[in-house]
Order: C-alpha cells, then sequence, then structure tokens
C-alpha cells in the first residue's frame, strides 16, 4: 500500500474535496468557495492528492476542473479488505504475549 495515498487521506480538507469530487468535477475556484478556503490552500492539497493519483486536472479554456480517480479507492479497497480476511498466524497469545497486553491494558 502507498504511502502517499495514506498521507493524502488523511486530512479531513482533502476527505471533504474528495467527498465533493466524488459528486462531480469543479474548479479550484468552486472548491474555494464551497470550502471556505483561499485558492491557493485548494490548489496545495490538489496537488497532494494529485501526486497520490486520486485526482486530475482537464483544461476547459482558463480554468482547470478536477475530478476524482476511481480506480486507486477501488484497489484500495480491496487491498484493505485483504488484509482484514487474512487469518491471524496465531490464534492466541503466548505467555509472554498476554503479560504484555494485560500491561498494556493498566496503564
Amino acid at each position: 500500500m502507498d504511502t502517499l495515498l495514506f498521507k493524502a487521506l488523511s486530512d479531513g480538507t482533502r476527505l471533504r474535496m474528495i467527498e465533493l469530487l466524488s459528486r462531480r468535477s469543479y474548479c479550484v475556484r468552486a472548491l474555494s468557495m464551497m470550502l471556505g478556503l483561499s485558492e491557493s490552500a485548494v490548489s496545495q492539497h490538489m496537488k497532494i492528492l494529485r501526486d497520490a493519483g486520486l485526482a486530475e486536472g482537464v483544461k476547459y479554456g482558463y480554468y482547470t476542473h478536477y475530478r476524482l480517480c476511481r480506480e486507486p479507492f477501488e484497489a484500495l479497497g480491496q487491498s484493505l479488505l485483504a488484509l482484514a480476511g487474512q487469518p491471524h498466524s496465531k490464534p492466541e497469545c503466548d505467555a509472554a504475549e498476554l503479560v504484555g497486553c494485560q500491561a498494556a491494558k493498566q496503564s
């Protein structure tokens, strides 16, 4: 799994941008007005989303409209499901691990 992808998804503003872009494409000015951010702040967030492969820009005259790239989300979802579905190598803790678990609970 790609760390750039997780970095891009770790910010609340970028998650809101992703939610908006999941519905339709927007230019920086429109995103700026909807999110209450400066256009330069939106552009900086969009660069992180583009670098992670989560969004792409399409030039329409003077403006660039950004849209979501759905493939990385589908791949991430499949990877996480596979990870969650993998059985544990050891179904139970051994004695040393159990002591560590109990110590962690007490602190």
